[in-house]
Order: C-alpha cells, then sequence, then structure tokens
C-alpha cells in the first residue's frame, strides 16, 4: 500500500508539473506542507519526489529545496570555459591542460583554470562561485568518483542555467546522461596484469585508490585477469588507501602487503615512487619486486629503480574533452569516449 501511495503521490505531482501547476523553474512545496496538504506522511512525499528527481522533473538544491527542471536558458555567449581538475602542475594533469588549452584557443575560447585537490568541500566553493561567473561550459574532472557526491546539487544547476559539463578521467553516476573522456582503467588493470604473469610472476600484490572510480576499475581488471589465469589473490596482498592515506599507508603497510608475493601492479606511477622510496629505506633489493604502474608519467621516468608503466592518452583525453565541449555549444550532439592505454617499449 506504501509503494502505491508514493507512485499515486509521484503521478498527481507530475501531472501538475505538465498542465502548468507548478513551472519550470519555480520551487515546489516542502516536504512537511506537501505532506499536510495531501493528507500523507512526510516519507511518502520524499519517495514520490525521489522517483520526480530520477525522472528529471525536478532537481534538489541542498539548503533551498525542490525545483522544477526547465529547458536550458537562453545566455549570452562569452568564449570562456571553466576548466576544473583536481590538480594543475602535478602528475599527468599538465600534459591534460596542454590539450584543453589547445583545443580551446584554436577555436577563439579562453579558460578560467581551478583545482579541487580531490576534496569534495573545494568542488562545493568552486562550482558555486563558478555559477556566478560568465562562462560558456564546464570541463570538470569528477572529485572523489567512487564515492557518493554531496554536491550533485550544483552540477543540475548548472544543467538548470544550460552550462554544459564535459567530465574528463572520471564522471559521477548520479549525473543523468554525462558527456565524458575516460580512459579504459578496467582493460590497464588486465594489461598490467598480464605483463607480470608473462615474466612468470603468480604471486603479485595490488595498490588501488579506494576514492576515485578509476582504482576500482583497475583492480577490477587485475583480479579478473588474475581468476583467469587461475589464481586467486588473497585480501593480505591488496592495499586500498584515499588520496589523504597512501603515503602512510604504504609507510606502515607496503612490505606486510607484499609479503609473499613477488610484483605488484600499482594504481599510478606516485604509488609506484612510493613503494621504490620505501625500499630504499629498508634497504630491499632493487629487483625484489617487479613493479608495473599507470601514466607513464615524469616519476616513472626519473625513479632510481625503473617499473614500467602503462601509457595514458593524456594529452588527447583533454583535447578531445575541449572538442566535445564546443561541439555541444555548437548544439551538435556529442556521445562519451573510452580511449585505450598503451604499453609503450621497454628501454
Amino acid at each position: 500500500m506504501s509503494e502505491l501511495k508514493y507512485k499515486e503521490l509521484a503521478e498527481r505531482l507530475r501531472s501538475e508539473i505538465k498542465s502548468g501547476v507548478y513551472r519550470g523553474g519555480q520551487r515546489l512545496p516542502g516536504e512537511l506542507e506537501l505532506a499536510s496538504k495531501l493528507s500523507c506522511s512526510r516519507q511518502t512525499v520524499r519517495q514520490a519526489i525521489g522517483l520526480l528527481v530520477d525522472e528529471g522533473l525536478v532537481y534538489r538544491m541542498q539548503g533551498s529545496g525542490t525545483y522544477v527542471q526547465s529547458g536550458p536558458a537562453r545566455r549570452t555567449p562569452t568564449k570562456n570555459i571553466a576548466v576544473v581538475t583536481t590538480y594543475i602542475g602535478e602528475h599527468i594533469f599538465p600534459a591534460i591542460l596542454h590539450g584543453i588549452e589547445e583545443a580551446l584557443t584554436e577555436n577563439g575560447y579562453s579558460f578560467m583554470l581551478s583545482a579541487t585537490r580531490n576534496r569534495v568541500d573545494n568542488e562545493r566553493r568552486i562550482l558555486s562561485d563558478l555559477l556566478a561567473k560568465p562562462i560558456d561550459g564546464l570541463i570538470v574532472e569528477g572529485t572523489k568518483t567512487a564515492l557518493p557526491n554531496p554536491n550533485i546539487d550544483l552540477y543540475n544547476a548548472f544543467a538548470q542555467q544550460g552550462i554544459p559539463v564535459v567530465f574528463i578521467d572520471g564522471y559521477y553516476p548520479d549525473i543523468k546522461s554525462p558527456t565524458y573522456v575516460v580512459a579504459d582503467d578496467r582493460r590497464g588493470g588486465r594489461m598490467a596484469t598480464e605483463l607480470l604473469l608473462k615474466n612468470g610472476h603468480t604471486r603479485i600484490a595490488g595498490f588501488f585508490k579506494s576514492d576515485d572510480i578509476q582504482g576500482h576499475r583497475r583492480y577490477a581488471g587485475f583480479i579478473q585477469t588474475m581468476r583467469a589465469a587461475g589464481i586467486e589473490v588473497s585480501d593480505d596482498n591488496i592495499l586500498w588507501f584515499t588520496t589523504e592515506t597512501r603515503d602512510m599507508l604504504i609507510d606502515a603497510c607496503g612490505l606486510e602487503v607484499l609479503d609473499g608475493c613477488t610484483a605488484a601492479v600499482c594504481y599510478n606511477d606516485e604509488t609506484a615512487l612510493e613503494l621504490v622510496r620505501l625500499f630504499g629505506e629498508r634497504g630491499i633489493a632493487p629487483d625484489r619486486y617487479e613493479l608495473v604502474s599507470f601514466d607513464n608519467s615524469v616519476y616513472a621516468q626519473l625513479s632510481p629503480i625503473p617499473f614500467r608503466s602503462l601509457q595514458s592518452p593524456k594529452e588527447q583525453l583533454g583535447r578531445l574533452a575541449a572538442e566535445k565541449m564546443i561541439h555541444i555549444l555548437a548544439l551538435q550532439p556529442e556521445t562519451s569516449s573510452v580511449l585505450p592505454w598503451t604499453l609503450p617499449e621497454a628501454d
């Protein structure tokens, strides 16, 4: 009966929205007001509104209320694009940003750049500021994409204002029909593991990032490949870390996770370099473990102990995201793209 009731309420609200009782951009009455008006519980109202949110008829603004979706507003073009990444001058980001800059400037656009440092509170502050700025679009790398994101209401607000969003490297599954450019991380996990198996390793550890979805997908490819080879992996040989805990956990548990293993798949080059640092501090022989990593960044090239690293399509990823944004702004249809990893030849 309760399920029937909230579906009936959703249908009533849906009908009122379509008939113009509640118009695009208008705030719906609060849950308590609707519950009193319609003689039902607040939970029933919340479930009914949840259905309408899933359908894209309404959207929630945290601390403000629930609003009716309307068609994208007509905006005066500014030729400005906002770009938000987790970091700017570190690791793979200079190459990604170079690709974005080239494509935008070739087409007469300028861009403003911000970094979240992979913190959702920073992301919220930046997105809130950008909503008040004269921009045509937003290219953004999702922050902690493996976790529930509390800033979806702001992304809905961009859609409400007619500002398109293109995601790079990671995106939020709660965003309806997102446009994104990402690397094929599951396949990358398989490639890294296949390389170690080919080199004769059967006891392989894994060091993966838990708060970004790339870590989950690389782990999935790793596990899939090990099981396909008939090898079970113990949880004792897997280390999950977050943005904030990587160095601490590798320092405290890295050698324990490697116990009984001869090789490891590492989430990225920074992770592999942390292990290399640990080996040096603990007097581990350079050839004791073989490491395979991701990104083929300067960290891999400068490591005192060489390790193989898959090549990410960094600059292509940035350029393609910018090109998609330009097409969307020109009202051309666009789809998401998944780019392949490659394995550079060993020196």
